[in-house]
């Protein structure tokens, strides 16, 4: 196929030039431009990012051991890893801290695109603020630019990507995010281009882990982030890339999806903000598991429905949600978190789904007993491949059964999280590494970071206190 004919494109969608003109767009990005809602949505997923990153810092096992590795490895120290304090090479930071930013499951998620960009776009950001001195507004602005691009992408190919087996989480944001940290290192358009072929030509991630509980998970955006910087800083160096990499006939749109929505792709860029698009999650689950958690922990409180009354449950689902979101057994921690069928016993056991609940739940035997015994996943054909509807029906040991339906999961924008519940959200997950009053000082900073000349005052905020994070008592 020629330049301009990826896939099975949406006809009338013109994507000639598509690499460059989102780098054109991306380069003449400013803050001064951007509306104040964009602004705030942007500052709200920053932070958002940084205190999954504290939170993980604490309890992940998968990003503590890569930690761990990287510090055997040594290197310059350019960029700080989030709650420890170390300083190592940017490309190695960003590694870390994607692994954390994605080790709680509460990162950001958009619907449509599959894709939670916050654990690679905002280790990139602060990354890259720290090696080049970026304000605040620097920050902010990179961030909504890569979020388009990356959205964006995400959006045209998928479900089809996704089919595929592709992690849209690792393969798609590491392009928003090397765009976004090359403009943020100071490059223009034709280095944001370069950097975007060289993104794509480092894109990777399948979701074997679905099939096998492992810890590999955190690792698919840590790579990601690592190939987004390693892309920038080779732009940044004078190293040339392919920039046509997106739209061309060898082009990541024609070798990573069969079909091309190329509307998703153009449609709107200057005026519209893919970034509003994103929700946040309020459980530290799959995002496919919020809708049947959001009904059982209803049913906890309203009906007073608790484990030990519970015989049998049956969750319908869309087809795609039970391939995301079914492990069992839970070996590790970010398994269980996985996990429909241990979220939803989580849930009528404490009556919550949040990290603390999962870090108790996680060594309760009856949890992970019902979750293997109790409760069943039925794909619903009337939810579409990838709805994120979902049907609850559980039957009590009294011979009751209660039943209950969502449309969508809290947190999408069209059922959104208030900023009250967004600080309690952030102001938990920091306060599982990091005191409160320094917690409330970091959210302050985060919320007003058009007003810091210098981003790179962040990362440091987050160090505890000896730089060897552990879960602090509720």
């Amino acid at each position: 196929m020629s330049e301009g004919s990826a896939g099975a494109q949406d006809r009338g969608a013109d994507l000639t030039g598509l690499t460059m003109r989102y780098a054109e767009h991306l380069a003449a990005l400013r803050y001064a431009d951007i509306p104040a809602d964009v602004i705030h949505k942007a500052k709200t997923i920053i932070r958002d990012g940084v205190g999954n990153q504290i939170a993980a810092s604490a309890i992940s096992e998968p990003a503590s051991r890569m930690i761990e590795l990287v510090r055997g490895w040594g290197g310059a120290p350019q960029a700080t890893i989030t709650g420890y304090g170390l300083k190592v090479p940017a490309p190695m930071a960003v590694l870390c801290n994607a692994m954390l930013g994605h080790g709680v499951e509460l990162d950001d998620a958009h619907g449509t695109g599959l894709i939670k960009g916050g654990s690679v776009l905002v280790s990139l950001a602060l990354a890259s603020a720290e090696l080049a001195g970026c304000s605040g507004e620097d920050v902010i602005a990179g961030i909504v630019g890569g979020y388009e691009i990356a959205i964006r992408i995400a959006k045209a190919i998928n479900p089809g990507h996704r089919q595929r087996g592709y992690h849209t989480t690792g393969t798609v944001s590491l392009i928003g995010g090397a765009a976004m940290a090359t403009k943020l290192l100071g490059g223009d358009a034709e280095q944001i281009a370069c950097a975007i072929g060289l993104a794509t030509m480092q894109s990777a991630g399948i979701q074997a882990f679905l099939d096998d509980s492992c810890m590999a998970k955190p690792f698919s955006p840590g790579k990601g982030a690592m190939n987004g910087m390693m892309a920038a800083l080779m732009a940044r160096s004078g190293f040339t890339g392919p920039r046509k990499a997106l739209e061309s006939r060898e082009g990541f749109l024609n070798a990573f999806t069969s079909a091309v929505r190329g509307a998703d792709l153009v449609d709107g860029l200057g005026s519209h903000y893919a970034i509003m698009e994103v929700g946040f999650k309020p459980h530290a689950a799959c995002r496919y598991a919020h809708g049947p958690l959001d009904l059982a922990q209803a049913m906890y409180w309203q009906d007073e429905v608790r484990l030990d009354q519970v015989e049998g449950v049956t969750v319908h689902m869309s087809e795609l949600a039970i391939r995301q979101a079914s492990k069992l057994p839970c070996p590790n921690l970010n398994v269980a978190m996985g996990s429909t069928q241990f979220g939803v016993s989580l849930a009528f056991a404490l009556g919550g789904n949040g990290l603390r609940e999962y870090w108790a739940g996680f060594k309760m035997p009856e949890v992970h007993a019902a979750a293997a015994s109790r409760v069943q996943l039925v794909a619903e054909p009337g939810f579409g491949l990838g709805g994120r509807q979902a049907m609850l029906e559980v039957r009590l040991k009294d011979g009751r059964t209660l039943r209950a339906r969502s449309e969508e999961p809290r947190g999408e924008p069209t059922n959104p999280l208030s900023d009250e519940e967004m600080d309690r959200k952030f102001l938990g997950m920091a306060g599982m590494a990091i005191d409160d009053d320094r917690a409330e000082a970091l959210s302050r900073c985060l919320m007003a970071l058009q007003a810091e000349p210098k981003a790179s005052i962040i990362p440091g905020m987050t160090v505890t206190e000896d730089g060897k994070p552990a879960l602090r008592a509720a």
